[in-house]
């Protein structure tokens, strides 16, 4: 699936971008020390605290999609054979560093970045591997999605050198769709129903040429914003998360509608087609598949502190 598209510049590779200031500072968090049950109550709290001023940004600026993208681009560098950590990739706090920023799939999310950079700030205690994560569910429960049965304590990387190598992130337009897909989700641990249900987020969000190659620089339903206006959409509503992703993908009637080859092949391939089918038909179970395959990704390469993680609910 092309994660990359629900919804990168600097002096150094080594370099933190600090987008409040316009700076670049090196980093020098050295992660959390093991949190006892009282500092893992205060955890709970800045993470509860972060949480709403999420939910505040997502009201004034409709960044939904771009959160989303931000979350699922730091956990899906995750690579199952792997097993030393933070080689193995995955949601650990790596996409903050510019070296990983300007990753080709990753070009735009500095702007993600910047949205978020006050809320790290007000809650310093909060991790950017936890705050990504916690940007992205939140950005879908937001919009009309399920709730995701998310955890919190990841710990960060510290370091750019520990940025995963480029390439471990989906293409959209890749000879042989299927295969590509199974490739990279595969590697990740994940199965052709999570593929599937995960691809539903292009519910969210739109293609811009400009970034990605991909898309009609505007239509009727990205014209007008809201947010810089232009790009593609996948769906008519793509401030809404539901189904129609999968409807009009089945439907194929709307040619202000993008559909990318990653996407198509949902409803080509034998084994996809059974879920992109269902999904289409039964948003309650495209809901529940879906929640369960978000969180599994939020958690994928992810080490955390306390061992058993940060529930808010």
């Amino acid at each position: 699936m092309a994660i990359h598209y629900l919804l990168r510049r600097g002096v150094s590779g080594g370099s933190l971008l600090h987008p409040i200031r316009g700076l670049f500072l090196a980093s020098k968090e050295l992660g959390r020390r093991p949190l006892g049950s009282a500092a893992a109550g205060d955890a709970a709290a800045e993470l509860r605290g972060a949480r709403e001023d999420v939910r505040q940004l997502l009201k004034a600026t409709s960044c939904h999609p771009i959160l989303v993208r931000l979350g699922w681009h730091d956990a899906g560098t995750y690579d199952k054979n792997i097993t030393e950590w933070p080689k193995c990739g995955g949601a650990n706090g790596s996409l903050r560093f510019e070296v990983e920023l300007k990753h080709g799939a990753n070009a735009g999310l500095v702007n993600a970045l910047k949205l978020i950079q006050p809320i790290k700030d007000k809650f310093s205690g909060v991790t950017y591997a936890d705050l990504f994560q916690l940007a992205s569910a939140t950005a879908i429960e937001e919009a009309g999605g399920p709730k995701i049965p998310m955890i919190y304590g990841r710990v960060d990387v510290i370091a750019p050198e520990q940025c995963p190598p480029e390439g471990r992130l989906p293409a959209a337009g890749p000879p042989s769709p299927a295969e590509h897909l199974r490739e990279v989700f595969y590697r990740m641990g994940l199965n052709d129903k999570e593929i599937v249900a995960l691809s539903g987020a292009h519910t969210l969000g739109r293609a811009r040429p400009e970034r990605s190659g991909w898309g009609k620089s505007e239509t009727k339903y990205t014209k007008d914003g809201p947010g810089a206006p232009g790009g593609q959409s996948w769906t008519s509503h793509w401030l809404k998360f539901d189904n129609s992703y999968f409807k009009a993908i089945e439907e194929r009637r709307d040619d202000h509608l993008l559909v990318l080859p990653t996407d198509a092949v949902l409803f080509e391939d034998s084994s996809f087609k059974i879920y992109a089918t269902k999904y289409a038909k039964d948003q309650d179970t495209f809901f529940e598949d879906y929640a369960e395959a978000h969180a599994k990704l939020s958690n994928l390469g992810a080490k955390f502190d306390p061992p058993k993680g940060i529930s808010l609910e």
